[in-house]
């Protein structure tokens, strides 16, 4: 692509990035590569038919010093990606240096077979970086999907050629046979994150010229996160007897077969076995002392054959996939775990435990995600009631069999904050005796339950009087079939409640229908494009009138329709007037063949809509008044509506009279 005549120019060139539509085999000479001395960042992607980076088959003609080097001084960063066609780096007998670069990132290559063309190494295996690669900056690398690879490190590479490697990330490389020779191993005292996802491998170390006689010792000793996962292939870390130390590791996510080859039980079991005779033996407690946090794939068997002392320090446990019968029996061995989380889990199978549990470990958050076979979270000796007695915070997520929470009350006296969403089959989350005893709660936020339609059941005694004493946020969203939070004529005190947030709810027409308080709520959120929040005085009224927005009666002219097409809203207009009267921004109301209304308004009523303009009625056949004198009002001898231009009424057969009563009406503007 660049000739040496380009060279005065390319030594100024810091950022170099190439993505597309180059259609060119071949990219540097090694004399325009030489002049990158101030190259910082070089990228390069989707070049279709790019076979090699620097072209080496041209005419030396350069001093002799260092002229089977090329050397990058100041890259810092290169990333090299989806080049379908590249084979080499560089494929002539050079030495390719990055004294400072920390950052290599090589992805969709499927032809490469090394970063360097080279002879077979002793082992017959070809790797992708040799003698010739030189890296001693580098923190950070990241291989993807280079199926040509069959080994990444050749054996006997010098000392400082990884050293301060910190983070290895290969997956997508399913020809990979190995990923550090023993040779290696030693040097990586700086790497603290090391990821193998669907490879090949077959074994993590390889000696690579036979295997020892005596038991090896293998320590990463910086590795703070590990992640083993697909590797269909592997059939041991290392051929040999062995023990790898992980003294530092917090966090590993694998699968029950491989952790048992990662710990290498049995060799510590035949190493212990060899060292009766008084000296010293390895305890399994030392392969992982530090371990935190386990993410275990595929729990369908193999989980008994941990010893109960190989987790002590557990605090995060995550199960993915699977459905052990003997699950329970399993996290009986992590004694201070804190947060349990199951995803794709299936519960059908499960077995229970017979007789004491055992001290119960203070598991203080669960998460279930997309678990089967599930109805309820707690229901009489379940065994998940036993180990989640201090339950602080559970979340579901996508539990299609899930009904409800469950009956009991008693596992639910910790729990601060509560989270449901995408329960298809969930109609309501738990009765009203269960969310009396929610006495911590502060948080509750339930979305995407399409059969949901009440969030707590009425069960016992409707005159009873709920205190919710913490509650502070309650979040409603997306719930198509939700009527109201509880459908019984209870007494609500909300002492704490401050933030509601109501959206997508459609059928939403009232909060609860016993008596309501909530002393510290001024506002609900609302989803709304016209206003994010509103409040009507109260949350009954306020949830009332979201409904009368939702159902289309209530345009954005602020003109408001009731008829019988929206019967609920009759319902409201005759039970609970004040949610419409609330509406003090009303321009227009029109009522059209109400049925079930004998009058519309008290004057008194009538006197909150202070912006009203205009009034219809029509075809409302049982109407006999359209203001009606009300009792209450005898102290007021007049009424004045300054805003009224237009009353417009027709074909109401049963109407007697506009107004009659004893109180003077006043309509300035009435023409």
């Amino acid at each position: 692509m660049w000739h040496n005549r380009t060279n005065y120019w390319i030594s100024n060139l810091r950022s170099l990035i190439i993505k597309g539509g180059c259609k060119f085999e071949h990219l540097l000479s090694p004399s325009v590569a030489r002049s990158m001395v101030q190259l910082q960042r070089f990228d390069i992607a989707d070049c279709m038919c790019l076979r090699e980076m620097i072209f080496t088959e041209e005419i030396e003609v350069e001093e002799e010093e260092r002229k089977d080097v090329i050397c990058f001084p100041q890259l810092n960063s290169l990333r090299i990606g989806n080049l379908p066609n590249l084979i080499f780096f560089c494929s002539g007998n050079y030495n390719i240096e990055f004294p400072l670069l920390k950052e290599l990132e090589i992805e969709g290559c499927p032809r490469l077979k090394a970063f360097i063309s080279q002879t077979s190494n002793q082992s017959g295996m070809q790797a992708l970086f040799n003698e010739k690669v030189v890296v001693p900056s580098l923190e950070t690398m990241t291989i993807f999907q280079l199926s040509n690879v069959k080994m990444i490190f050749q054996n006997d590479l010098p000392s400082d050629s990884f050293q301060n490697l910190r983070k290895l990330s290969v997956s997508g490389c399913e020809s990979l046979k190995i990923l550090f020779p023993a040779s290696i191993v030693k040097h990586l005292l700086q790497l603290e994150d090391l990821s193998i996802i669907k490879c090949g491998v077959e074994e993590i170390v390889s000696e690579g010229e036979g295997v020892e006689e005596q038991p090896m010792r293998f320590e990463f000793p910086k590795v703070s996160s590990l992640v083993v996962e697909d590797l269909k292939e592997l059939k041991c870390p290392y051929k040999g007897q062995h023990t790898i130390l992980w003294p530092m590791l917090k966090t590993l996510s694998t699968n029950c077969s491989a952790l048992l080859m990662i710990v290498a039980l049995e060799d510590v079991r035949l190493m212990q076995e060899r060292k009766g005779n008084g000296e010293a033996a390895m305890l399994i407690e030392e392969i992982i002392p530090n371990l935190e946090q386990l993410r275990l794939r595929d729990l369908v068997g193999g989980v008994g054959q941990f010893p109960p002392n190989l987790f002590p320090h557990i605090k995060v446990l995550k199960g993915h996939h699977g459905g052990s019968p003997f699950i329970f029996f399993f996290l009986r061995r992590f004694y201070n775990l804190k947060s349990l989380e199951f995803d794709s889990f299936d519960f059908e199978h499960v077995v229970p435990c017979k007789g004491d549990v055992g001290t119960p470990s203070p598991i203080k958050n669960l998460q279930l995600t997309s678990s089967k076979n599930l109805k309820h979270i707690w229901k009489k000796d379940s065994e998940l009631g036993h180990i989640l007695s201090n339950l602080q915070t559970l979340t579901i997520k996508n539990c299609d069999d899930l009904i409800n929470l469950g009956a009991s009350s008693v596992y639910f006296q910790n729990l601060t904050t509560l989270e449901v969403s995408n329960c298809k089959m969930m109609t309501n989350l738990v009765t009203t005796l269960v969310f009396e005893k929610m006495v911590q709660l502060i948080t509750m936020r339930v979305s995407d339950c399409s059969k949901i339609t009440e969030i707590v059941a009425n069960e016992g005694d409707y005159h009873q009087t709920i205190v919710v004493r913490n509650l502070k946020c309650l979040q409603l969203s997306h719930l198509e079939s939700l009527t109201s939070f509880c459908p019984g004529s209870y007494t609500f005190n909300f002492l704490c409640l401050e933030a509601v947030v109501v959206e997508g709810c459609p059928k939403l027409k009232i909060f609860s229908e016993g008596v309501l308080s909530t002393p510290k709520l001024q506002s609900v959120k609302k989803d709304s494009p016209k206003m994010n929040r509103c409040w009507a005085g109260d949350l009954n009224t306020t949830i009332q009138q979201l409904y009368m927005e939702k159902v289309g009666c209530l345009d954005r002219n602020d003109h408001l329709t009731i008829s019988d097409t929206f019967p609920e809203l009759i319902e409201i207009w005759k039970k609970s007037p004040r949610a419409v009267l609330e509406l003090t921004f009303l321009g227009k109301i029109k009522f059209y063949k109400c049925s079930s209304l004998k009058y519309i308004f008290t004057s008194s009523m009538l006197l909150s809509l202070k912006l009203l303009r205009r009034i219809e009625v029509k075809e409302c056949n049982t109407m006999e008044q359209v203001i009606r004198e009300d009792e209450e009002e005898a102290t007021t001898h007049e009424f004045t509506y300054p805003k009224l231009s237009s009353v417009e009424i027709r074909a109401c057969s049963n109407l007697t009279n506009f107004y009659l009563g004893s109180r003077a009406l006043e309509f300035p503007n009435l023409s």
